[in-house]
């Protein structure tokens, strides 16, 4: 699970605000859900509890310039380096006034099962990615807190 969270090139300038993550480099903040702590990542923001083997990432990728790729393509990006995966949904979402797609999947990494929980949104120069990742059956009990999480985003300031 660790592997999922981890691996993508970040940026500083996170704060806690207001009960939100502020991601202050890419403009953009996401909820800050109760029993969460901040963990190291390369990724904008990776969180993690202590009582269940569960994550949240938040991540921007900005070029600038409109994501020229559709969203379907974009989706797809979070499985890579995933196997055997399993789609158990997809829906288009609106966060922060971004078009973007929910979906969730079960999968296997490193040879180790989870459950993916996913909004990609498209934004006029990044893409923005939010994740909860949890075991198979760990999955139902991330969802409240990965729906604060991912409700919770919104661009602010310097928004692409």
């Amino acid at each position: 699970m660790a592997g999922l969270l981890a691996g993508l090139t970040g940026c500083g300038g996170v704060r806690l605000q207001d009960g939100s993550y502020v991601i202050a480099g890419k403009g953009y903040r996401v909820g800050a859900p109760d029993g969460w702590m901040r963990i190291e990542s390369e990724a904008d923001l990776a969180l993690r509890r202590a009582d269940r083997p569960a994550g949240l990432m938040a991540h921007a990728t900005c070029e600038g310039k409109p994501p020229a790729r559709p969203l379907p393509v974009l989706v797809r990006h979070l499985r890579f380096g995933l196997r055997d995966v399993q789609d158990l949904g997809e829906a288009p979402v609106t966060f922060g006034g971004l078009p973007g797609t929910a979906h969730h999947f079960r999968a296997t990494l490193d040879g180790v099962p989870v459950a993916v929980r996913a909004v990609t949104l498209r934004g006029l120069g990044c893409v923005y990615d939010l994740v909860g990742v949890a075991p198979p059956d760990g999955l139902a009990a991330l969802a409240p807190d990965f729906e604060r999480f991912s409700a919770g985003f919104a661009l602010s300031g310097t928004a692409r």
